[in-house]
């Protein structure tokens, strides 16, 4: 920040410089065509400096157009009143700035060389020495000026790559933790729930052998065959949570709507009462599809435990970039605060920027899908 405080000093200072000898050269002066020239050079050398510093970039003939007629206007101004050459030392740092290094120590020399024939004769050693050491010192502090710039780039750079580096940093750190926090679930899940739900498969397979042997036992087969299916499905989701994997995303959206549907339709004839589930759906690309199938396993879910509904429609559509997910039973509706379950299927909406309506007897889902 420093370097550039002081690199702005250094123009600004530049053209302080140059009004203010064009005031001293102006000083005492009373021919107008002297003060008309000079009234020119200050609009030609304002407009130029301040359609810069406005943000307008010069093409490099812009650049050399607007320093000849800056230089010519000085000529004049010089040949009017001597007084003025002394402008040639701004000039000098300003013909550096704007040409290419050897172009600019060729304008300088013209510039010496002019200002010399018009100081030598009046000073004599004294318009040599001069005019050559200012032009020299002008020189020097253009290319300090220039070496400042590009160490002040160099370090904008280097700050750039710093910055990138950390964001990459906190970007493997944040993988690693994720992959820590995965590994140390991985092990919860299996040794806790995934075990208890393996043992519940394994248990109903056991307990439908005995009961195939019973006569009359056949609803209970069916009740305990739609239990082993609940748990090897919740089994299954365990297994690819932990895997990190989208549930299900091997299989399009359509076939796992129309498997929750029918596995809803099961749990509430195993719970004693009959539910017809339509299903009206397309397809969806990830990350939506996952969201999509949350929404609609959760709505059947609580369809199922607390609506007492006899009929659920489940919709799903897509139009113009957006999926539309709806779910309507004919049961109770939704009453009362929300529950755990709608609150975090409420948070996955919002991770993808969607939203979650909840009105009564329908629940919708509003989700923006990414287009390949």
């Amino acid at each position: 920040m420093t370097t550039n405080r002081i690199m702005a000093t250094l123009r600004v200072s530049v053209h302080v410089l140059v009004a203010v000898l064009l005031v001293v050269g102006l000083t005492g002066t009373r021919d107008w065509v002297t003060v008309a020239v000079a009234a020119a050079f200050a609009v030609v050398y304002l407009f130029g400096t301040v359609h810069q510093n406005r943000g307008h970039s010069h093409t490099q003939a812009q650049a050399v157009l607007w320093l000849t007629a800056v230089i010519l206007l000085w000529v004049v101004l010089a040949a009017l009143s001597p007084s003025f050459v002394w402008l040639e030392f701004p000039l000098v740092m300003v013909a550096c700035f704007v040409l290419p290094a050897w172009w600019g120590i060729a304008v300088t020399a013209g510039l010496l060389a002019y200002t010399l024939s018009v100081t030598v004769p009046a000073n004599g050693m004294g318009g040599l020495v001069g005019p050559t050491i200012g032009s020299i010192m002008a020189i020097g502090i253009v290319h300090a000026y220039q070496a400042l710039r590009a160490d002040a780039e160099h370090y904008r750079k280097v700050a750039a790559d710093l910055e990138a580096a950390q964001r990459d940093l906190a970007a493997a750190e944040h993988a690693a933790g994720v992959a820590e926090e995965r590994t140390r679930l991985s092990r919860e899940v299996h040794d806790t729930m995934a075990q208890g739900l393996s043992s519940i498969v394994l248990l109903g397979r056991a307990l439908d052998k005995e009961l195939s042997l019973i006569d009359g036992a056949q609803p209970a087969r069916e009740t305990l065959h739609t239990i082993r299916e609940v748990a090897a499905d919740n089994l299954a989701e365990a297994r690819r949570f932990v895997a990190g994997n989208a549930a299900g995303a091997e299989e399009p959206l359509t076939a796992r709507i129309d498997r929750l549907a029918r596995a809803a339709e099961a749990r509430q004839r195993a719970l004693g009462s009959s539910l017809e589930v339509r299903v009206n759906a397309v397809n969806l690309p990830e990350p939506a599809a996952s969201v999509a199938e949350r929404v609609v396993r959760e709505s059947l879910s609580n369809v199922v435990r607390h609506a007492g509904a006899s009929l659920a429609v489940v919709t799903v559509d897509r139009l113009d970039g957006e999926a539309t997910v709806d779910v309507f039973d004919n049961g109770r509706g939704i009453t009362g605060p929300e529950g755990f379950g709608l609150k975090g299927l409420r948070a996955r909406i919002d991770e993808i920027g969607g939203t979650l309506t909840v009105e009564g007897n329908v629940l919708g889902a509003t989700l923006p899908i990414e287009e390949d």
